[in-house]
Parts: C-alpha cells; structure tokens; sequence
C-alpha cells in the first residue's frame, strides 16, 4: 500500500510541475517575449556607441521637405510605392531629376526613356508632380537623401 501511495504521489507531482512548465510557456508564448533570466553581470545601460549622424542646415532643410512631399510614396533605404531614394543620384542625372521632380507626368508624356521606363516598372503610376519645389529645395532633399547611409 506504501507503495502504491508513493507512486500515486510521484505521479502527481510530475502532473502539477509539467502543468506549471506549460502555463509558464503559453505565458510567454501568448505574450510573443522571449523568456528573460536574471544574470550576475553588471547592470548598468548599455550604451549605444555608433555615432549619430549630425545632419548640416542643407541636409535638416531636405529632411523637412522629405517628410513633406516624399515620405508618404518614399522611403530611404528600401522600396515602396516608388524606389527607395539612396542613391537616386548615381542612377540619374541632376537635371533629369529636377525635370521628373517637379512634373514627372510631362516627362512621361514627352517620350523620355527613363521617365517611360520607371512609369512601366511602377504599374503605369506617375508620380506626383512637385512644381513648387526650386532646385535649391530638390537638392536639399537630395543631399539629406545621400546621407541617409552614414
């Protein structure tokens, strides 16, 4: 009977300690975190030690007038609705851009190659055209879009 109650007893206890390691784990499944353990080291803040980028006036200028009139279409390092815009400077030439930037759909509608060509691989979407903006603005936007990667 000793025996039997010690079996019994045995038995009971793997049943509550696998049911407490399930609940633990449907916790931290549920609550889509990694379980986190207490260490001994040191628990100072860890200090982020890549240097921010300082943007110049020029560049803080092209950020503002990004976030503006690009940012809903555009992103900078990755595509969207249009291309990512990093290094739109060394796949097209200035002017082009001023003429695409501030009214891509004439450019279109006048044959160029380029503007035809981004047209076709974007669905036949024009994008918006910005005739607001000056070539002084454009190139701001620019140079804060090439310093996107420092």
């Amino acid at each position: 009977m000793f025996k039997e109650l010690s079996r019994t007893l045995a038995t009971i206890c793997a049943l509550v300690l696998a049911m407490i390691v399930v609940i633990f784990s449907t916790a931290f499944i549920i609550s889509g975190q990694e379980p986190t353990y207490s260490t001994q080291e040191s628990q100072e803040q860890i200090i982020d030690i890549v240097p921010k980028t300082v943007l110049t006036e020029q560049q803080k200028k092209g950020k503002s007038l990004f976030n503006a009139n690009c940012a809903a279409c555009h992103k900078l390092l990755k595509k969207a609705i249009g291309p990512a815009l990093y290094g739109v400077t060394d796949r097209y030439e200035k002017e082009w851009l001023y003429k695409w930037i501030t009214n891509s759909t004439g450019l279109i509608k006048s044959g160029d190659a380029q503007a035809v060509a981004l047209y076709k691989q974007y669905n036949q979407t024009s994008m918006n055209s910005f005739p607001h903006l000056t070539t002084q603005d454009i190139d701001a936007i620019l140079d804060y879009v090439e310093s996107s990667k420092n």
